[in-house]
């Protein structure tokens, strides 16, 4: 395992928080020179710890719904390579796992809306049926996140994705921008500008209002957590007289932790997820332990899935077109 310092982990910190900011702006936040920061960022990236580059997209602008689909299996290898490979191929999947625990395989899916949604997990049960013990179903709300900040503990409020359903209209360029920063959100704007033979003034301006609409919600470095001797665990909460002022608390208690990164709203049988990245099992059994305690009254019940495999946007070169 690549031995990281504190220097490397406020670099992946701030990276992770905005991959688009500049090498002397990051220099400057570690009284470091340019060249020092740009050496440290290729190790960090030939040691495959920075995996990529990309943006967070929020197709809810674009008139799409959020909706989830978890899996018990039975146990049958090659049947569940198969329905694996068969949701990563699928343009409408957003995000894509395995873990074990509480399911075997989750997604998350775009779709126009509930009967597409519904038409969707038929096809698949018509498919791998005998292979599927239980499904869950679920509509997401929205979601908070914020950075790594078990990397560099700074106070930081969580943002909002999925905040607003609308249905704007996007033109040839901004659809060219937004496949170009999922693919590289530090793409050089210069090159977008040339491919359209019009000023980067220009191009700056679109992306200003993409990132105005929240259709960019977020440009982040991708970093490899297992690396860096992490584990990602899903809690499943389900509650019980969840009041709104109650829930604020609990989303309060949960953004001054630093290994608590997202909190999932969604309608199903369970009222939030979070995300938490930890150092092992017992680091997160403390943290649950502490999050049940504080909040007995709202609390009725916490399953656990150990994130193993994780994808975002599996069908990448189908995305945005």
């Amino acid at each position: 395992m690549y031995k990281i310092d504190e220097i490397d982990k406020r670099i992946l910190y701030e990276l992770n928080k905005n991959s688009r900011i500049q090498e002397v702006k990051l220099g400057k936040l570690l009284n470091k020179s340019k060249e020092a920061i740009r050496y440290r960022v290729k190790k960090l990236i030939d040691e495959k710890i920075i995996q990529t580059y990309s943006s967070w997209i929020d197709p809810t602008k674009l008139g799409f719904q959020v909706a989830k689909l978890y899996f018990n299996l039975s146990n049958i290898p090659p049947k569940k390579i198969e329905l694996l490979n068969y949701l990563k191929k699928d343009k409408r999947t957003f995000w894509v796992g395995v873990a074990d625990g509480e399911w075997n395989i989750g997604a998350t899916f775009f779709v126009k809306n509930n009967k597409e949604f519904f038409d969707l997990k038929s096809e698949i049960f018509e498919i791998f049926g005998d292979l599927i013990l239980e499904c869950k179903t679920g509509n997401v709300v929205e979601i908070l996140y914020k950075p790594m900040t078990f990397l560099y503990n700074e106070k930081i409020n969580y943002n909002l994705f999925f905040d607003e359903n609308k249905n704007l209209n996007l033109d040839e360029i901004e659809i060219y921008i937004l496949r170009e920063f999922f693919k590289n959100s530090r793409v050089n704007i210069a090159t977008i500008a040339g491919k359209y033979n019009i000023t980067v003034d220009k191009i700056r301006s679109r992306i200003k209002r993409l990132e105005r609409e929240k259709i960019i919600v977020r440009n982040l470095a991708v970093i490899n957590y297992e690396k860096l001797d992490f584990e990602l665990y899903k809690s499943f909460i389900y509650t019980k007289n969840l009041s709104k002022k109650e829930l604020e608390k609990l989303i309060k208690y949960c953004e001054a932790h630093s290994n608590i990164l997202h909190i999932v709203k969604q309608i199903s049988e369970w009222d939030l997820e979070l995300e938490i990245f930890c150092k092992g099992y017992k680091e997160y059994n403390k943290i649950i332990s502490g999050l049940t305690e504080k909040f007995s009254n709202i609390i009725k019940k916490v399953e656990t899935a150990i994130q193993g495999e994780d994808y975002i946007f599996p069908a990448r070169n189908f995305v945005f077109e």
